[in-house]
Formats: structure tokens, sequence, C-alpha cells
């Protein structure tokens, strides 16, 4: 099972950043119960939100500044 670390460590003999998506074999259970790895989640597929493109139907309004009088 892979796991993502959350502080830094030193995990199967070598050094582990915050944020690495690793594989432990032996000592997940401590590992886990100390808060330093957490199971990885599936990375989620963005979603495409962008306006004005030619695929999308409206295309952005521009507001300008008011004229002073």
């Amino acid at each position: 099972m892979k796991y993502e670390v959350m502080k830094g460590c030193i995990i199967d003999r070598v050094s582990r950043q915050k944020g690495d998506v690793i594989e432990v074999i032996e000592g997940a259970k401590v590992l886990l119960g100390m808060g330093r790895i957490i199971p990885a989640s599936e990375p989620q597929i963005p979603v495409n939100r962008s306006v004005g493109l030619e695929t999308s139907e409206d295309a952005p309004k521009r507001r300008g500044r008011q004229a002073k009088s």
C-alpha cells in the first residue's frame, strides 16, 4: 500500500521529505500511529473550467473603468 509522508523522517534507511509518496512494507502501523505517514489518495483529475476559449459558449464580459466627470 502506498503512503504519503507528512513529516520528514527516515524510512527504510532513506531520508524522506514531506509530500513524498512511498510504499512501506515494515513498520507502517508505527509510522501511522506517530502521524508520520498517511494513506495516499488517488490524484484528482482537474476539470477544465476555462472561459472564452473556442470550446466554451460565452465569452467573458470585459469591464473597463468608468469615465471621470
